[in-house]
């Protein structure tokens, strides 16, 4: 825990000298929240208003904060493993999970902050925490345990990769399909029948249903899409943390 402690603080220096790190992982959710609430928003729920079309949307895009957001830990981490900086860790009586677990540590500071800042905007535009104080912690709490869980998937991939370029670019794209391929953004009937079954097994449908459920009036705080989504976290948390781990460790 201690090596870890040591790692996490690390990571959140390296953060404080980068501001731009949480103004990258912000700046696209937000401007796509603006541009996609304003002309898109009618199409989706043409007798709604924009207000109530944020209300429904508005966490697909802080989910999409904290997964593209994740990106910049697979860079960092692949850097560590090809700069040098992890052989000169090698050297020294440190837990193999340190320096993983403690970038992803420091990491959730980075999603509490890209959280923060799309809802601000999703509030300046109608959006509001109908079920109080437990809604708003159910809200930001189940983005920042999958991108935890992300992060550990994110890591895995960094330390088998033979390029940050190659493992983004990948990772992106991937990310976008799941982005846009949900129910965040339009409701389930709205998609063709055969892509019905896919959009409802999507994770990130299960993440921002359940937090549009947490801040809606009239709906369960925490119900079965809340369920699902943290089991989505411990799931790729278990499985990736340790192939994670062991290819650091081969590494050695």
């Amino acid at each position: 825990m201690s090596d870890i402690a040591v790692m996490t603080r690390r990571g959140l220096v390296l953060m404080a000298r980068s501001p731009m790190t949480v103004a990258t992982a912000a700046a696209m959710p937000t401007i796509l929240l603006l541009l996609m609430s304003v002309s898109f928003g009618k199409m989706v729920m043409p007798q709604a208003g924009l207000a109530e079309y944020v209300q429904y949307a508005a966490p697909v895009f802080a989910t999409m904060g904290v997964l593209f957001g994740s990106l910049s830990t697979a860079i960092a981490a692949h850097q560590d493993r090809t700069s040098g900086f992890d052989d000169r860790l090698r050297t020294l009586p440190i837990s193999p999970i340190a320096p993983l677990a403690g970038r992803i540590v420091a990491d959730i500071a980075r999603n509490a902050l890209t959280l923060a800042v799309i809802t601000v905007v999703a509030v300046a535009l109608g959006f509001r925490f109908q079920n109080g104080l437990l809604g708003g912690v159910v809200y930001f709490a189940i983005p920042l345990a999958v991108g935890f869980g992300v992060a550990w998937f994110m890591v895995a991939v960094a330390m088998m990769a033979d390029s940050a370029e190659s493992a983004v670019g990948a990772l992106n794209a991937m990310l976008l399909l799941m982005t846009f391929f949900s129910t965040g953004l339009v409701k389930l009937g709205d998609f063709p029948g055969w892509a019905q079954p896919i959009a409802t097994a999507n994770p990130v449908s299960r993440i921002a249903a359940a937090m549009r459920n947490a801040t809606t009036a009239g709906e369960s705080v925490f119900g079965s899409d809340a369920v699902i989504s943290l089991a989505w976290a411990v799931g790729l948390t278990l499985v990736f943390g340790v192939v994670a781990t062991r290819a650091y460790s081969r590494a050695r």
